[in-house]
């Protein structure tokens, strides 16, 4: 995806999001315990907004809490997100992914940005559509890049922030609308990944957009559209590492 492809698709997850949260602020979202539609809203108002200041602004480094937006607890937490969203893209649109600009990984540039918040903010979507009952589909090519992703940089940065146990078995993630395959295993409490057919203690196989759901621990793996080999339990403690 361009980049300009990118902005559009993190627009069009956003403002659904959006509108399905002024559907029912109050309904529960299953899949971020603890949350209601008017906190997913705030939340990804929140992330919008962090990051817009930090793409407008050619940041250099970590700026202060107080110099990033914060989202409303009322019912005007959507409208914060809707202008969070506005603000996000507009920013986006004016920098090129290869400007150099201070995050919190490895690649010092904006394109990192472009690729956390577009696989966050399906995420998010799909969150919010499952607290209605009525969720869409991630494209596959997106869902197979948000699955390197998730083993590249979601899992290790999130082990950086808080130690867990990893499983001490293997995984082999398989696309199969494209091309993809994931080989996974924990050394002490570090994730390492391969991009490789290696046979795993478990392997999970399906469409891009799919894997990238059930890897993020939204879409189970018992979905018609994925299929699982060897030992399910070992697929399904690397999903629920996803933070």
């Amino acid at each position: 995806m361009d980049a300009q492809a990118i902005i559009e698709q993190i627009e069009s997850d956003g403002k659904r999001l959006i509108e399905v949260a002024r559907s029912d602020l109050d309904a529960v979202v299953p899949t971020c315990v603890g949350w209601n539609l008017r906190d997913l809203a705030g939340h990804m108002g929140r992330v919008h907004a962090m990051v817009a200041t930090y793409v407008a602004g050619r940041a250099t480094g970590p700026l202060p809490v107080e110099q990033l937006p914060q989202p409303p607890t009322d019912d005007t937490a959507v409208d914060f997100a809707a202008d969070a969203l506005t603000q996000l893209t507009t920013a986006l649109a004016g920098i090129d992914p290869d400007t150099e600009i201070w995050n919190w990984s490895p690649r010092p540039d904006a394109g990192f940005y472009f690729r956390r918040i577009l696989h966050e903010t399906s995420v998010h979507r799909w969150d919010a559509e499952n607290a209605i009952g009525d969720t869409g589909p991630v494209e596959g090519e997106q869902g197979s890049d948000g699955v390197d992703e998730f083993f590249e940089f979601v899992l290790p940065n999130a082990q950086k922030r808080k130690r867990r146990d990893l499983p001490t078995s293997s995984l082999h993630v398989h696309r199969s609308d494209g091309n993809g395959e994931w080989f996974v295993q924990a050394d002490g409490d570090k994730v390492l990944m391969e991009r490789a057919h290696i046979k795993g203690d478990a392997a999970v196989r399906g469409p891009g957009g799919a894997l990238f759901l059930a890897m993020w621990n939204r879409l189970s793996l018992d979905d018609a559209s994925l299929s699982v080999m060897g030992d399910k339990s070992v697929a399904q403690a690397w999903a629920a590492l996803a933070p």
